[in-house]
């Protein structure tokens, strides 16, 4: 299962990280409840839950994308300021159909012809390829978010 795990350190109180972590992301309650042209404007990067010291959030995007990384996070205080920890994966379900739909093919394409092979590697650019285009750019957001202002220091 495609999956990534990263630590993103911010020089702020526990309390400030989580309200910027807040500050980008609506709960599906909140997203359902405006009216539909707002929602087609992306109006929030992440949608989700926000805990003190958790997260589960998923980017907000406008197409259709199974393999669009879930987002798993806690928030724990350090004595330099505030670590998250965030692990990113791909949804259970998606995971064991294309387990299952590799193996298939995968077994078949040892014993028989090319055809299998390209499914089999098409199956394999298609899990890949998008998974992790969309953890970029949702590590990019979560960390820009996370740092506030120090994310322009780190830029220049």
């Amino acid at each position: 299962m495609p999956y990534y795990h990263f630590v993103i350190n911010a020089h702020a109180p526990h309390q400030v990280v989580t309200e910027r972590l807040r500050s980008v992301h609506k709960t599906p309650r909140e997203l359902a409840a405006l009216p539909e042209p707002s929602r087609r404007e992306l109006v929030t990067p992440f949608v989700g839950y926000v805990k003190e010291d958790s997260f589960s959030l998923k980017r907000n995007i406008r197409y259709r994308n199974s393999f669009l990384p879930l987002i798993r996070g806690r928030i724990v205080s350090t004595e330099t300021g505030t670590q998250v920890k965030v692990t990113m994966f791909m949804h259970p379900v998606v995971a064991v159909f294309m387990a299952f739909w590799l193996w298939f093919v995968g077994s078949g394409a040892l014993a028989e012809t090319s055809m299998l092979w390209l499914m089999f590697t098409f199956g394999l650019a298609l899990t890949l390829g998008g998974f992790f285009p969309e953890v970029i750019k949702a590590k990019r957001m979560l960390t820009e978010a996370v740092l506030g202002p120090e994310a322009e220091l780190l830029q220049t």
